[in-house]
């Protein structure tokens, strides 16, 4: 028989007996066994809905998970708590094979109840949203305000700041009643935005009532006016050029505008008329290709400048996942060079590319693959 008060579920008899159940769990698992064998007639178990516990025997004597997606949630999470697996490997397949999105949602604040086995369930939960996020996000303003934060928290490389401020605003079109102004101000950034994106959120934020929270935002990106930039590197040729026209040998651009700081010692630039020098000030300009060796990584500094990261390119194709699911080629950025952020990653579609804050410091690595590119960073460029 199985019971439930609150948050309790007793079990009295269900498993037909203990010499049964003892038999019956043995083959799933040494844990789950154990504990029937010295809980007597009597089995309690905390926090968890009769209906997954339900769900849960059944399993264990027909090795079916047949109930809706959130009883088979709870379920998974109560097997795993006796080392059983083979529950969550269902739900994950349910998710891998397709799942309706409040059908994901309501999965996802099961697994988020229970913080010490629902990880891997998590995780399937949101690596499923995060696959589209512009589409799977647009109802994630029903579920509870902290897992919601946690959600917004894991996008920040899957949604850039002008469709994330757009699907915040539509949130609170949708539900005028709750005020989404904090959480605008602590996930998006305007400082990447051209004026023609900004008028476009301003429009929008002041039809649903945000429009001070956006003031706010737009005032403090713009305290620091700078230069928005399809290309820095390109966009650095052209100030150097403006500003040392006639200094160039006591300002040139490779170690005072910008430096390049190779992986290893043995690396070497594309030959050149002019030699080494010259081609590796080329490189920098982004007039020739950089060419990294497998393994090898580049990194550039900005000694007068910092950028606001909205974007990256590559003037050719750069090839995606590797055998096992690695990527080819990866791009870091860091305000200080010491705490690195990735920026961009060849195994991923749907990165955002973007900086919450200004940056100064860019790593590209190959990482099992020979590389002959050049990577391109937009953004919003800044004096000091």
């Amino acid at each position: 028989m199985c019971s439930a008060e609150g948050s309790q579920a007793s079990l009295s008899g269900s498993l037909g007996g203990r010499s049964a159940a003892v038999a019956a769990t043995k083959g799933w698992s040494p844990t789950l066994a154990h504990q029937v064998e010295k809980s007597g007639d009597r089995w309690e178990i905390m926090n968890f809905s009769s209906a997954a516990v339900d769900a849960f025997l059944r399993f264990l004597y027909s090795g079916n998970l047949s109930t809706n997606m959130t009883v088979a949630v709870e379920a998974a999470l109560m097997a795993e708590i006796y080392d059983i697996q083979e529950p969550s490997q269902i739900c994950e397949a349910m998710l891998l094979n397709g799942t309706s999105l409040s059908d994901v949602y309501a999965m996802l604040e099961v697994a988020h109840r229970f913080p010490e086995v629902g990880e891997r369930l998590r995780g399937a939960c949101l690596r499923a949203l995060l696959a589209d996020p512009e589409q799977s996000l647009q109802d994630a303003w029903t579920l509870s305000p902290k897992l919601l934060e946690e959600l917004l928290a894991t996008a920040t490389n899957d949604i850039g700041d002008y469709e994330l401020a757009k699907m915040i605003l539509s949130w609170q079109e949708k539900n005028p009643h709750q005020s989404f102004a904090n959480m605008l101000q602590d996930h998006v950034s305007l400082g990447g935005l051209s004026e023609e994106r900004y008028s476009d959120i301003r429009t929008y934020a002041e039809q649903v009532g945000l429009g001070f929270a956006v003031d706010q935002m737009w005032a403090t990106a713009q305290a620091a006016t700078g230069d928005w930039t399809p290309d820095l590197f390109k966009y650095m040729e052209g100030k150097w050029q403006e500003q040392c026209q006639e200094h160039r040998r006591a300002m040139p651009f490779v170690g005072c505008w910008m430096n390049l700081i190779p992986s290893s010692l043995g690396w070497k630039p594309p030959p050149h008329s002019h030699g080494p020098h010259k081609a590796q000030e080329e490189v920098a300009r982004n007039v020739l290709n950089l060419d990294l060796h497998p393994g090898e990584a580049m990194t550039w500094f900005l000694p007068i400048h910092t950028i606001h990261v909205s974007g990256i390119s590559f003037t050719e194709p750069v090839s995606g996942v590797l055998p096992g699911g690695e990527a080819s080629v990866e791009v870091f950025s860091s305000s200080n060079g010491c705490q690195w952020d990735l920026l961009w990653s060849s195994a991923r579609n749907n990165f955002s590319c973007r900086t919450k804050e200004r940056v100064r410091w860019f790593k590209l690595s190959a990482k099992h693959q020979a590389f002959s590119n050049k990577l391109q960073i937009q953004g919003v460029v800044h004096a000091g």
